[in-house]
C-alpha cells in the first residue's frame, strides 16, 4: 500500500493565539528563554540551535475527546517561524529514537512501537497499512512527550 503521509506540528491558528494573547490555550504564561541547544520544537518541527528564543507551553495534540487526549508540554519559538514541511518527515528527527502510537478515527490507541534511529518513515508506512489506523502519534522515548502527528494525506 503506498501511503503518502503528512507530517502536522502544533498547528499555526493555535500558535498565533498563544503568541498573541502570551499564554497557551490551559492558562499557562508564555515566558522566554533561551534554547541551550536541542530542545525539539514542536512549531517548525525542527531542533533548537542554541541561543534560540523558545517557550515552555502546553498542547493538546488530539483534536477528539478521550481518554488519550492528553495535554502536555512543547517547546515552540517565541516568535513566527517557518511552518514545517508537511509532505516529508522531519529532517531533525529522523535520526532520533521514537515511540510511534497508532489511533483509530475515534481517538482510540490501536498499538504501539519503539522506532531505532533512523526507521521511524519506514515504520509509520507499516503502520498505516492498517485501514483502521486514522492518526499515529510521534513521541519522545524518553518523556513521552508529543512530538507531531502523522495522518494520510487527502
Amino acid at each position: 500500500m503506498n501511503t503518502e503521509l503528512r507530517y502536522e506540528g502544533v498547528p499555526a491558528a493555535e500558535l498565533h493565539r498563544i503568541r498573541c494573547n502570551n499564554h497557551d490555550d490551559f492558562g499557562n504564561a508564555v515566558v522566554s528563554r533561551t534554547s541551550g541547544g536541542g530542545e525539539p520544537l514542536r512549531c517548525c518541527l525542527t531542533i533548537a540551535g542554541a541561543g534560540e528564543p523558545i517557550a515552555l507551553v502546553a498542547h493538546r495534540p488530539m483534536t477528539a475527546g478521550g481518554p488519550y487526549a492528553e495535554v502536555g508540554p512543547v517547546f515552540v519559538h517565541v516568535t513566527d517561524c517557518p511552518s514545517p514541511a508537511a509532505d516529508s518527515f522531519p529532517f531533525d528527527y529522523r535520526d532520533r529514537r521514537a515511540v510511534l502510537r497508532p489511533y483509530d478515527v475515534a481517538g482510540q490507541m490501536l498499538d504501539g512501537t519503539v522506532a531505532e534511529p533512523g526507521t521511524s518513515e519506514t515504520e509509520l508506512k507499516r503502520l498505516f497499512e492498517d485501514p483502521a489506523v486514522d492518526t499515529v502519534q510521534v513521541r519522545n522515548v524518553v518523556a513521552g512527550c508529543w512530538n507531531f502527528t502523522v495522518r494520510r494525506q487527502g
